[in-house]
């Protein structure tokens, strides 16, 4: 574990062992204390509604514009979902522009 998650467990309390520690782990509240400014963000909501949108990720009032991952509005938990669906849209995304491009 890094140092910054050593001190967040540390926080929670003593540090169990083994399978106690993994459970320990998963179930750690984060206490809050304040937010910094967007530009330090990680990611942020917003972005292109889903109803603006063909099946194909490409604008609907822009043809041959398209969007994928983080341009959409949507919000995913963290932990790799978000980099998943930002992969796979933008490999549909990618199909569907060639098609477009091709016609």
């Amino acid at each position: 574990l890094t140092p910054a998650a050593v001190a967040i467990l540390r926080e929670a309390g003593p540090l169990p062992e083994g399978d106690a520690l993994a459970s320990h782990v998963k179930n750690c509240t984060v206490r809050l204390v304040g937010t910094a400014l967007i530009a330090r963000a990680i990611s942020t909501a917003g972005g292109v509604s889903w109803s603006e949108i063909d099946q194909d990720f490409m604008l609907k009032k822009r043809p041959g514009v398209f969007v994928a991952g983080e341009m959409i509005d949507w919000e995913a938990p963290t932990g790799g979902y978000l980099l998943q669906a930002s992969f796979a849209t933008g490999a549909a995304a990618g199909r569907a522009a060639a098609r477009w491009a091709s016609k």
